[in-house]
């Protein structure tokens, strides 16, 4: 940020130091909630109240994850360090100033398991500018110290299992109560989020109390689904307990786990099957229905009505499931037997229809091919679809896209995959590697994220509502699908 100068902000009872350049204004780093370190280590955030001068000038760390080397295709970004200290935000702003303008809180993707909330593609600046929006993107725990179900092993203390997603709401409290002092309108707040963050957001609906923090999401790779039962969760613990040596109850072996310790067991006690691991019941990290935290089931939330008022955009990509299987990070499937199997893990009642329909949909495809169609369907695509419906059933308006793009990479073997979609909708392929000279993808990133500014201004992105029309606005495919 070479040339950079200082602002200051006064809101409630904190001056927050930010830093201006030609793009806007920057904060960075701000704590929403305590450090959960010590005693508030496995338990709900504790809200922070910022006073005095608030240095929001650099980055603070995002949450503890085991990091991967990227393949060279995949999008580049600067990195970011981790640790415990991890509940803070980033806020972008054109300026701040009193122009009330939209507000987007951006939930990272990661599996539940990684993610961060700068350090990545984006020029979070330069979209809030061109945009005239307001940007925040908070950090949140995620893995273990995030999602472990610990309720059943040390009391009620621990039974929100769902601390990730409670971070979260943190931040948006937070963002209520403070964006008007950075140019954002509190009452036009829209949440925007990739796989598990877009999970995150969407289990946001069988939380009470929360309807008047915002009006619209915009779910990519992310409905509402893959809810994890108490006592699925509860096993998990169990063994993640089992293999720490920690026992049920000794407080103070878990507040001193090394956190090397907790990330190295994590990788250990998680189904590592794409199909197996968001199949009901299957070993993972994820929003838990754990009665505390989430109340109840995103779709009974739904269903009841109380977020009738707020609009629902959720998407995926057409082959989610293709890159797994293209870099060899699922087995191929030898047998019919044992493709029903995988099949049978979400509808072992229809295993043989569902099979048998796909068959007749692709005729002459391999066990794999047909296995990588279905876990892309079963897992991201009709679970969208039962959000929308279960919206429009209570009277609310909900969209349906699916992104079709195809880089040229390999001869396109990665199709159209899981996360390809996010910089689109954002527009920025400046660090997209698969998108490099491909003039079609950056007149479709163009169209998406004009989409999504149309959105959060008007809770329209600009085609036909999917409960009157049963429409499917295709991005990159030949024609919007039409289901009958």
């Amino acid at each position: 940020m070479i040339g950079a100068t200082i602002v200051d902000i006064d809101s409630r009872q904190a001056t927050y130091r930010g830093l201006r350049d030609e793009k806007g204004d920057r904060f960075l780093g701000i704590a929403y909630a305590e450090p959960p370190l010590g005693q508030r280590r496995f338990k709900p955030p504790v809200p922070r109240d910022n006073a005095g001068l608030v240095d929001a000038t650099r980055y603070r760390p995002a949450p503890p994850q085991n990091l991967r080397r990227a393949p060279d295709w995949a999008p580049k970004g600067d990195g970011f360090e981790t640790g415990e200290d991890c509940l803070n935000l980033n806020l972008y702003t054109p300026a701040a100033d009193d122009a009330r303008r939209p507000v987007i809180v951006h939930a990272f993707g990661g599996g539940f398991q990684g993610g961060a909330a700068h350090g990545g593609y984006l020029d979070e600046a330069a979209f809030a500018l061109q945009g005239d929006v307001v940007l925040v993107r908070p950090n949140m725990r995620v893995g273990a110290l995030g999602f472990l179900s610990l309720g059943a092993a040390f009391g009620p203390e621990y039974a929100a299992a769902n601390r990730g997603m409670l971070d979260f709401i943190a931040a948006l409290r937070w963002v209520h109560d403070n964006i008007a002092a950075f140019g954002g309108d509190p009452d036009n707040v829209t949440l925007v989020g990739m796989s598990s963050g877009a999970f995150t957001i969407a289990a946001l609906f069988g939380v009470d109390g929360l309807a008047h923090l915002y009006r619209r999401v915009w779910l990519m790779s992310g409905p509402a689904s893959r809810i994890i039962a108490p006592e699925t969760a509860t096993a998990l613990a169990g063994d993640f307990l089992d293999r720490t040596g920690v026992a049920q109850g000794d407080e103070n072996a878990l507040r001193t786990l090394p956190v090397e310790t907790i990330l190295s067991v994590q990788e250990q006690v998680l189904a590592t099957h794409l199909g197996e691991r968001n199949a009901p019941g299957g070993r993972t990290f994820g929003i838990v229905l754990d009665g505390t935290s989430l109340q109840r089931h995103p779709l009974d939330g739904l269903a009841t009505g109380g977020f009738r008022h707020h609009q629902v955009v959720t998407g995926w990509a057409r082959d989610e499931a293709r890159m797994w299987y293209a870099f060899g990070m699922m087995p191929p499937v030898e047998t019919r037997a044992a493709l029903l199997a995988s099949i049978a893990r979400f509808d072992a009642a229809a295993a043989e229809t569902r099979l048998t329909a796909l068959e007749a949909e692709q005729p002459g495809l391999s066990f794999t091919q047909y296995e990588e169609i279905f876990l892309s369907r079963a897992i991201y695509r009709d679970p969208a679809l039962r959000t929308l419906e279960a919206h429009a059933a209570a009277g609310g308006a909900g969209f349906a896209y699916e992104f079709a793009w195809v880089p040229g990479f390999e001869g396109g073997r990665l199709g159209a995959a899981h996360g390809f979609d996010e910089p689109f909708v954002f527009g920025d392929l400046a660090r997209i590697p698969l998108a490099e000279g491909d003039r079609t993808a950056t007149d479709l990133a163009t169209l998406m994220s004009q989409s999504l500014l149309t959105y959060i201004r008007s809770s329209n992105p600009g085609w036909p509502g999917f409960a009157s029309s049963r429409t499917i606005r295709s991005f990159g495919g030949n024609a919007d699908i039409r289901l009958t």
